[in-house]
């Protein structure tokens, strides 16, 4: 009887500490993701808005190129290409930030508040996201 009893007593805690800890995963999930967001904020900001500006450099030196071929424009291409490597860096923080649990509803926030934060005004964010052809 006794042995009975220590095992509905066991089991009991057992339950109560499932019940606890799913309790603390389900609070402590969006914490985890915002201290995360927080930490990594001001990083992510400046990766995003460096690949950003070496994409839109590419497209204006390849159309430069095509629209006027010459040596110091072909030059001026290779020079872009080099710098989407930016790019390369905003990507594999991308890729670490949804390996740590982050959506891409989260980075696209992130993104959203680095071009607020690099945009002083409207014209600023209008070119940020602006594509010229």
């Amino acid at each position: 009887m006794h042995l009975a009893s220590q095992r509905n007593s066991f089991l009991f805690g057992a339950v109560v500490g499932v019940i606890i800890g799913l309790a603390a995963a389900y609070v402590g999930w969006p914490l985890w993701k915002l201290a995360i967001m927080r930490f990594n904020q001001a990083q992510f900001a400046d990766l995003t808005f460096d690949c950003d500006n070496a994409m839109r450099g590419h497209l204006l030196a390849k159309q430069r190129l095509v629209g006027s071929p010459s040596e110091e424009n072909s030059d001026a291409l290779q020079a872009a290409e080099i710098g989407l490597l930016d790019c390369q860096d905003y990507d594999l923080m991308r890729k670490k930030l949804l390996r740590w649990g982050l959506a891409d509803n989260e980075l696209s926030e992130m993104s959203l508040l680095a071009i607020e934060a690099k945009g002083t005004d409207l014209r600023d964010v209008i070119r940020i996201h602006e594509i010229r052809y």
